[in-house]
């Protein structure tokens, strides 16, 4: 069917790019991109987004350095910020006189519709012909590079973006079975999951081969990625800029 579907055929050809062309990203596809973007699905249409656009090359050799030495940060197009923004909100209580009570839900709310909002934004700018990245490792150092983005009470970056013409052709991840996603009325049980994931090591396996990384497959990474607490500030980060998780 995605041959068919224009749409379906360039979400199925997505892969993370790394490797970019010195060329600007111009304001006005970033601007075609963000408006289309926006009409990403929002929690009460409270939308609890925003988006940073780093320019200056010092600030973005810096930030780099903060995600883990991630050259493609400096390299970029153009490099953005994902933050949940929940600074909006508290701005109109505080103007009616009224309270603003966060807790775990308003930080989830806040968090999904910038990640819904961030998707779409992908989508925009790969259906313009440009190759993209999201940048987890801004988290790894989350209060320098929050300062350095002088980023204000109320405003939680979650992930970087990088966007640009590629210089690569990077191969593209397999991805799970669809029915290792796709459940019906129940989860599925321990050996349908089991069975999946068998069958997505022996698809990975061949993945890492032809990338001359035999030895390797999903399950083998997943385990060993999460055998150790991750960015263990990052609870502290939040709950200082203003996120409740009662």
């Amino acid at each position: 069917m995605s041959e068919a579907n224009p749409v379906l055929a360039r979400m199925s050809a997505h892969r993370s790019v790394r490797s970019f062309a010195p060329t600007p990203v111009p304001d006005e596809h970033i601007e075609a991109a963000v408006a289309a973007a926006q009409m990403a699905s929002t929690s009460s249409w409270v939308q609890a987004y925003c988006l940073i656009q780093v320019t200056d090359p010092d600030e973005r050799a810096r930030l780099a350095e903060l995600t883990g030495g991630q050259k493609q940060v400096a390299q970029a197009g153009a490099f953005f910020a994902l933050c949940a923004d929940t600074r909006r909100h508290r701005m109109i209580a505080e103007r009616e006189g009224a309270p603003y009570v966060g807790n775990l839900e308003t930080f989830l709310l806040a968090t999904v519709d910038a990640t819904l909002f961030a998707q779409n934004l992908a989508l925009a700018f790969e259906s313009m012909d440009y190759g993209i990245c999201m940048i987890g490792g801004l988290r790894t150092r989350l209060p320098e590079a929050s300062e350095l983005l002088a980023i204000p009470h109320g405003v939680w970056p979650l992930f970087g973006l990088c966007v640009g013409k590629p210089a690569e052709d990077p191969g593209q991840r397999p991805r799970l079975p669809v029915n290792a996603i796709w459940m019906k009325d129940r989860y599925a049980d321990d050996e349908r999951v089991f069975a999946s994931m068998d069958a997505h090591d022996e698809v990975a396996a061949r993945y890492y081969v032809n990338r001359e990384s035999p030895g390797r497959n999903w399950t083998g990474g997943t385990w060993r990625k999460f055998k150790a607490p991750l960015r263990e500030h990052l609870l502290g980060y939040y709950t200082s800029m203003g996120a409740r998780f009662e």
